[in-house]
């Protein structure tokens, strides 16, 4: 999510195209079911109670348009772009009467990050054409240098504009690998329906899952940071972007966009 767009996915095919070596190995998994077995939930936000995304929890990022991707978005902390009501977390994305787009992007640094574990959220996307919403990963400390040599774990994000509405993609960074592969998955009624977006992730292997079945697998090949930074603290981020390099054009009928999270639950 953070400079440039990320892989497709089947509706979470984890991807990671070696732009720069060719030790990425990749396993696709048939019908292999998340388990948590030997795992207690070490952490989450279900968001049943309050008005507002917790400050225990979440730390608002404000950032003006453009900042990213070419994001025609600015994101705020307003009530009217980030509320909780009816047990979900909704991200609204408003155009005001000059046009304007304002939206949220919320994360948990500083409060919670994790090395390893089963990071879930159940969602569901606004399916409008120019929404980019996304569920993602970045490590609380750049150990390995700037983006993207310290990694980036994209565990979720949608473009109906530029891939369509029944994609839904996940992505792995790092020096050695950010670019983009996929395959469609078609049937899927992504934007009416709640999902569960989740990756297992052990140092030897993560695995990407949609509605608790596997996608595919990227394991750890040895070579160190450069294909695998992931060895560190991650925090969680959420958020609704507008139009950019992969939201693409925006429906011009459009005033509004929701994005819905029902949880976020990270299992160790």
């Amino acid at each position: 999510m953070k400079r440039q767009h990320k892989g497709i996915l089947p509706v979470l095919l984890l991807c990671a195209a070696a732009a720069m070596t060719t030790s990425c190995i990749f396993v696709p998994e048939e019908e292999e079911k998340l388990t948590k077995d030997g795992m207690t939930l070490a952490w989450s936000d279900e968001f049943d109670s309050g008005s507002v995304p917790s400050p225990s929890n979440w730390t608002y990022e404000i950032l003006p348009r453009g900042k990213y991707n070419n994001e025609k978005q600015a994101y705020v902390q307003n009530s009217a772009n980030a509320y909780v009501s009816g047990g979900t977390l909704k991200i609204k994305a408003v155009k005001d009467s000059n046009g304007n787009w304002t939206s949220t992007r919320i994360n948990t640094s500083g409060h919670h990050s994790w090395k390893y574990g089963i990071i879930e959220a159940r969602i569901k996307l606004p399916g409008s054409n120019g929404t980019w919403p996304a569920f993602w990963m970045m490590p609380q400390n750049s150990v390995y240098d700037g983006w993207p040599a310290s990694g980036e774990m994209d565990i979720m994000e949608n473009a109906p504009t530029t891939k369509g509405k029944y994609f839904a993609f996940s992505t792995l960074h790092a020096s050695g690998h950010y670019g983009s592969n996929g395959k469609s998955i078609g049937g899927k009624t992504l934007d009416s329906s709640w999902h569960t977006y989740a990756i297992k992730w052990t140092s030897d292997k993560i695995t990407a899952y949609y509605d608790d079945v596997a996608q595919e697998t990227y394991y750890n090949d040895g070579s160190g940071s450069v294909n695998w930074p992931y060895d560190q603290s991650f925090y969680v981020i959420l958020n609704l972007a507008m139009g950019g390099d992969l939201g693409g054009e925006i429906d011009s009928s459009l005033s509004s966009a929701i994005y819905e999270i029902d949880y976020v639950r990270v299992y160790q």
